[in-house]
C-alpha cells in the first residue's frame, strides 16, 4: 500500500541509533573525559615502576657508601608524589567528566527516543489508508510497559563508550608506551615479551567477542521478560487473587529468575576464564622479561633497578588490561539496547501486506477474524502438582454451519456431524474441565495440537478473541455500571442494559433505588453468587469477542433463568464459537457433547 506524502515526509526526518555516532554527541566531553583517564593509567603505571626503581636503587646506593652522598633522592621523589598527586586527581576529574559526559548522552538519547515515539505514532495516524482496529502498534508502543521497556535500553547504550570505547584506548596506549620503554631499555626485553602481551592485550579479549555478544543480547531479552513477570503482576495482584493465579504468576516469574540467573553466571564465567587467560600471559611475558633481564644484568647491560621497573610497568598494566575481557559483554548489552530502541523506528510500509481476512498487529502476529473454526488433537494438560487432567481430547468447532439454531433453539443437527459452533463440556469434579479451558485460552500449556482457522495458537494475537469466563470471579468495590464498564469503557448506557437483559437481571436492576449505580461491594457481597456470576458474564459480553469460554456460567441459576441465558448466549454467538462447561444437561439437542 503506497504511504501518504505526509508519512514519507515524517519517515526522512526518522534517524535511527547507531553505536557509531553516540561517540559525537558530546565529543568534547567525550575526549576530554578519556584523555583524563588516560592521565589516570600512565600517571599509576609510571608511579609504580619509577617507585621500584627509586627504592632499589636508593638501597643500592646506601649498600655502596662511596656513592650514596651522590645519588639525587629529591628529584625522583618529587615525580613519585607529582604522579601520586596526579592519580588521584585524574581519578576524581576522569569520573567527574565522564558522568556529566553520560549524563548528556542518556538525556540526548531520551529525548531522541521519544521524540521518534511521537514521531511514529503521528506517522501512523496520518496514513490515509488506516488499518483495521486493533492493527495500529502505536497504541501498544504508547503503553507504560513500552516507556519502561525503552528508559531500561537507553540507560544500557552509555556502556558503549564508558565499557567499550574507553578502556580499549587505554589499554591500546598504555600498552604501545610500556613496549616503547622496554624497547629503549633493552630490545631484546620488548621482543621476548610482545608475544604473551599481545596476546593478553588482544587476542583474548576478541575470542570472548562472539559469546559475550551472544549472551548479553540474550540478557537484555530476558531481563526485559523478567521485569514484565515482575512488576504485571504486582499490578494484577487482586484479581490474580481472586482467580488462584498468583502462585501460578510467582512461579513463572521464578522460572524466568533462575534462567537469568544461570545466564548472569554464564557471563560471569566466561569473563573469569578469559580473565585467568589473560593473567597467564601476563605471567608468562613477566617470566621472559626477568628471563631475559638476568642475561642482560649478568652482561652489565642493564641494572637491577632499570629491570625491576620493567617488570613493574607490566604489572601496571594489568589495570589496564583486565577491563578488556568484559568489554564484550557490555557491546552485546549496548547492541540489544539499539536494536530495541530502533524498532520503534520501524516505518509503516515495513508492515507486510496480510489478506483480508487477516489484521497485523504490533507483535508482528496476525490477529485471525471470522469465520471461526477450531481444531483440538489429542490434547492433554495438567495443572501444576495435579494428578489428572484432560487427557487425548479432540473435537472441532466452526461458526459457519449451514443450518442455525432457530429461536425455539429445537432444531437437530445431524447426529453424525462433529462440527458444531456450540460446545457442552461434561464430566465429574475433578476431572480436568476447567484445566481444559485454561489450555483453550491460551493460559495453560499442553501436548497436541490446537488449532484455529488451521494455524496454531502460536500464530495468532488471541488477546481481542478469546473471551474467558474463570470460576472465580472478579467483582470490585464499585458500582455495578463501573464493574461492567471495566469490559467495555465506552459502552453507553443502552448496552449496559442490553447485557443485562441477555443474563437476566433485568428485573433486579431495576428493583435497585441506584439501578446501574447499585454499589456491588467488597467481592460482591452486597449481590448473591449466582447474581455475581451474571454480572461477570455481561461484562464478558462487553467485550465481544468471537470465542467464548465460559466455565461454570449457570451455577446458582434456576431452569428458567439457565434457559433464559443459554437462549441469549447461543444467540450472540451465532457468528462466532461457544464452550460452555458446566454440570447442568444444556437444553440444547444440537450442541457437541465432550464427556471427560
Amino acid at each position: 500500500m503506497a504511504q501518504s506524502k505526509p508519512t514519507q515526509s515524517l519517515n526522512k526526518n526518522i534517524k535511527l541509533i547507531s553505536l557509531r555516532n553516540i561517540m559525537h554527541r558530546r565529543l568534547g566531553n567525550w575526549s576530554l573525559a578519556i584523555l583524563l583517564g588516560f592521565i589516570t593509567l600512565l600517571a599509576g603505571a609510571t608511579l609504580l615502576a619509577l617507585s621500584g626503581w627509586f627504592i632499589s636503587a636508593a638501597a643500592l646506593a646506601g649498600l655502596a657508601s662511596a656513592t650514596a652522598y651522590g645519588f639525587d633522592y629529591f628529584r625522583p621523589a618529587a615525580i613519585i608524589r607529582l604522579c601520586a598527586i596526579s592519580r588521584t586527581a585524574g581519578r576524581y576529574a576522569e569520573r567527574l567528566t565522564s558522568h556529566y559526559a553520560a549524563l548528556g548522552l542518556l538525556k540526548d538519547l531520551r529525548v531522541d527516543s521519544f521524540r521518534l515515539l511521537a514521531t511514529q505514532k503521528t506517522q501512523r495516524h496520518s496514513q490515509t489508508n488506516s488499518q483495521a482496529q486493533g492493527s495500529a502498534p502505536g497504541s501498544a508502543q504508547g503503553s507504560a510497559q513500552v516507556l519502561q521497556r525503552l528508559v531500561a535500553d537507553i540507560d544500557l547504550l552509555d556502556l558503549f563508550p564508558l565499557k567499550v570505547i574507553a578502556p580499549w584506548i587505554w589499554a591500546s596506549l598504555l600498552s604501545l608506551l610500556v613496549i616503547l620503554f622496554w624497547y629503549l631499555l633493552a630490545p631484546s626485553l620488548a621482543y621476548y615479551a610482545l608475544a604473551p602481551l599481545l596476546l593478553a592485550w588482544l587476542v583474548v579479549p576478541l575470542f570472548t567477542l562472539l559469546a559475550g555478544i551472544k549472551l548479553a543480547k540474550q540478557d537484555t531479552n530476558l531481563a526485559g521478560i523478567r521485569r514484565q513477570q515482575l512488576l504485571e503482576p504486582l499490578a494484577m495482584m487482586t484479581p490474580l487473587l481472586l482467580w488462584q493465579r498468583w502462585d501460578e504468576a510467582a512461579n513463572r516469574f521464578s522460572s524466568t529468575d533462575q534462567r537469568y540467573l544461570q545466564l548472569q553466571l554464564k557471563q560471569q564465567q566466561l569473563t573469569s576464564l578469559a580473565n585467568l587467560v589473560q593473567q597467564l600471559l601476563l605471567a608468562g611475558a613477566m617470566l621472559a622479561i626477568l628471563w631475559q633481564g638476568i642475561i642482560l644484568v649478568a652482561a652489565a647491560q642493564l641494572t637491577v633497578p632499570l629491570l625491576l621497573a620493567a617488570l613493574l610497568a607490566l604489572w601496571a598494566l594489568n589495570e589496564a588490561l583486565t577491563p578488556l575481557c568484559q568489554s564484550f559483554i557490555a557491546l552485546g548489552l549496548s547492541i540489544a539496547a539499539r536494536d530495541r530502541v530502533n524498532q520503534l523506528a520501524q516505518p509503516a510500509e515495513a508492515q507486510t501486506h496480510a489478506p483480508d481476512h487477516i489484521q497485523t498487529h504490533s507483535n508482528a502476529k496476525a490477529v485471525p477474524t471470522g469465520p471461526w473454526q477450531l481444531s483440538v488433537q489429542q490434547l492433554s494438560a495438567r495443572q501444576s502438582g495435579a494428578l489428572t487432567g484432560p487427557d487425548n481430547v479432540s473435537f472441532m468447532l466452526v461458526s459457519d454451519l449451514d443450518t442455525e439454531l432457530d429461536n425455539e433453539l429445537s432444531t437437530e443437527l445431524s447426529t453424525e456431524s462433529n462440527s458444531r459452533r456450540v460446545l457442552h463440556i461434561s464430566g465429574t469434579s475433578g476431572c480436568g474441565k476447567s484445566t481444559l479451558l485454561q489450555v483453550l485460552a491460551n493460559q495453560l500449556s499442553c501436548s497436541g495440537d490446537i488449532r484455529l482457522n488451521n494455524q496454531p495458537y502460536t500464530a495468532w494475537q488471541l488477546q481481542n478473541v478469546i473471551g474467558y469466563l474463570p470460576q472465580q470471579l472478579d467483582i470490585f468495590d464499585l458500582s455495578l455500571a463501573q464493574n461492567l464498564r471495566l469490559g467495555a469503557p465506552e459502552a453507553t448506557e443502552q448496552q449496559l442494559w442490553q447485557v443485562i437483559a441477555e443474563v437476566s437481571l433485568t428485573d433486579w436492576v431495576k428493583a435497585q433505588p441506584d439501578q446501574l449505580n447499585t454499589a456491588l461491594g467488597e467481592y460482591g457481597a452486597q449481590v448473591s453468587g449466582g447474581q455475581a456470576r451474571r454480572i461477570a458474564l455481561a461484562r464478558l459480553l462487553l467485550t465481544q469477542r468471537p470465542i467464548l469460554l465460559l466455565d461454570e456460567p449457570f451455577a446458582g441459576l434456576d431452569p428458567t433463568t439457565m434457559q433464559q441465558v443459554l437462549q441469549a448466549l447461543i444467540a450472540r454467538q451465532k457468528q462466532g464459537l461457544l464452550i460452555i462447561v458446566s454440570h447442568h444437561q444444556l437444553p440444547v439437542d444440537a450442541t457437541q457433547q465432550l464427556k471427560l
